[in-house]
């Protein structure tokens, strides 16, 4: 059976995860870690990633990152190959090491995203491998120590500090205070093996993605748009080497409809014809033609998250 098309798209949040077969170990010693972090910080790097929280366990690990603009499986299936190809070598086993595939969660970019750095880092407290926040300065393997500033801990060369900090704080001390008051707030002495766990629909969407399912974390409104982006990008209507014709085309229509020239239409700054030209073009390339994102960014020379809300403030006005 095929598996289902990962719900994802450029410039998100997204949780993603992966476990040993059958509750195998996949880090038998720090050697193993380290060379699976520093596959990891070459492919976040390549990708174009930002990384805001990981933790490895004994049998599986976290990340949550920000994704570029290439799918998830270029950036984990190198990892995860080339590590468990070297992991069987190293200790004289075969056969598969990861289950299944990877798993990811989409996850808005609002109070979500602090939920899910608490309930990554706290892993190794709910899995009672330290007691308490004091003892997780102590465990190397996850982000929690570079957050409060230890020296060349772990995974300094790809976790995002400032950028995850800010989440919790105007300027890096109390930044630093509100975090571990965020985590003290997720655990109850006498049920850490609880401690960080997320809301019912937040568990039940992470449970999902263990599944295959497209999971996603956040409001209804969220949600909705993400799994209306996500049922656009199982219908393509076009191939990807037929993407600059088509964009070609509709550039064309839009300049003619705003008359405006394609440099016009593709220069920077804000004049109200080229905005509503752009919108238009916009809407029209990723809902009619169902075009990605990634593609009409880069025919006008822009980013991500511009084209987003363009396309999207183009279709509310049109409804």
């Amino acid at each position: 059976m095929p598996h289902m098309k990962r719900l994802e798209a450029p410039g998100a949040l997204v949780h993603i995860m992966a476990r040993g077969i059958d509750g195998q170990i996949i880090f038998e010693e720090g050697a193993d870690r380290d060379f699976f972090l520093a596959r990891m910080n070459s492919s976040l790097i390549k990708c174009g990633c930002k990384c805001f929280a990981w933790c490895l366990m004994p049998n599986h690990y976290h990340f949550l990152i920000r994704a570029g603009e290439f799918p998830l499986s270029k950036l984990l299936r190198p990892v995860n190959g080339i590590y468990a190809r070297r992991f069987n070598k190293k200790h004289n086993r075969t056969g598969y090491l990861f289950q299944d595939r990877f798993k990811s969660v989409l996850c808005q970019d609002m109070a979500y995203a602090e939920e899910l750095i608490r309930y990554i880092n706290l892993n190794p407290i709910r899995a009672g491998l330290v007691k308490s926040i004091n003892g997780l300065l102590r465990y190397e393997w996850c982000g929690h120590a570079y957050l409060l500033g230890k020296a060349k801990a772990p995974g300094d060369a790809f976790l995002n500090r400032e950028e995850t900090l800010r989440r919790f704080g105007a300027n890096p001390q109390a930044a630093v205070q509100k975090y571990l008051e965020f985590l003290a707030d997720g655990i109850e002495p006498r049920r850490l093996k609880d401690a960080g766990r997320l809301g019912q629909a937040e568990a039940f969407e992470l449970s999902g993605s263990k599944k295959g399912w497209p999971a996603v974390i956040g409001d209804p409104e969220f949600a909705r748009n993400a799994m209306n982006r996500h049922a656009i990008a199982l219908h393509r209507k076009h191939r990807q080497a037929d993407y600059p014709a088509v964009l070609d085309k509709l550039a064309l229509e839009t300049c003619r409809k705003f008359k405006l020239s394609i440099d016009e239409l593709q220069r920077k700054g804000r004049q109200n014809k080229r905005t509503q030209a752009r919108m238009y073009f916009c809407s029209r390339a990723h809902y009619k033609e169902l075009v990605p994102y990634g593609k009409i960014a880069e025919f006008l020379k822009i980013t991500i998250p511009p084209v987003m809300r363009l396309a999207d403030k183009e279709r509310s006005a049109s409804r």
